[in-house]
């Protein structure tokens, strides 16, 4: 038999678990705030010039992260912000990359010219080579 206090405590039972279930997926303002700063770090390391493309990713997801924050989905918002903090760490070290690699390649171009420069200076400034003689005739 059903009785006033069963149904009572069925739906203490009920809020009971739907408080829990809710305590149970806390906001991941954590990631999100990690999230936002390794956008912030890839847009300091130029990535907008050298990883236009990742950078755009990150930004993106960070913004569906807080979306979906904004609509109580931890779930997402988690998954959104993992995925955006990786696609701007992509961007920053692939601008790194390219950075490095535009300087080597300025430091080569600079040591040719060194090395044109130095040749150029030994071919004027030794004396020219006195021509062979033939030996005297007898």
């Amino acid at each position: 038999m059903i009785t006033l206090s069963g149904i009572r405590n069925a739906i203490w039972c009920v809020v009971a678990f739907g408080i829990v279930a809710c305590a149970a997926t806390p906001m991941p303002s954590d990631k999100l705030a990690v999230a936002k700063s390794s956008v912030d770090r890839a847009e300091q390391a130029q990535a907008g010039q050298f990883a236009q493309g990742e950078l755009t990713s990150a930004r993106n997801k960070l913004a569906a992260a807080q979306a979906a924050a904004d609509k109580h989905d931890a779930d997402v918002a988690a998954r959104m912000a993992d995925q955006a903090q990786v696609d701007a760490q992509l961007a920053e070290f692939t601008a790194r990359a390219k950075q490095q690699e535009q300087l080597a390649a300025q430091m080569d171009a600079s040591l040719d010219d060194l090395r044109h420069e130095a040749q150029r200076n030994s071919a004027t400034a030794a004396p020219p080579a006195p021509a062979p003689q033939s030996p005297p005739p007898q």
